[in-house]
């Protein structure tokens, strides 16, 4: 298991408690917080993969 890993599952986690807590609650603030945190979780891995391959072909000089 990566770090990557934990992160997603952390995230996955978090995003569940929040659908769950804002729907019982009817809170539309936490629904929000639920998708967002449930949207990172699905794009966290492959936008740090970008990341660090964009850096690593980077033509940049270091300041």
């Amino acid at each position: 298991m990566t770090a990557w890993d934990a992160v997603n599952y952390i995230l996955l986690a978090a995003g569940l408690v929040a659908l769950v807590l804002g729907y019982r609650r009817s809170n539309r603030n936490m629904l929000l917080c639920a998708g967002l945190l449930l949207l990172a979780f699905n794009g966290v891995e492959d936008f740090a993969d970008g990341f660090a391959a964009g850096y690593a072909g980077s033509d940049a000089r270091a300041l």
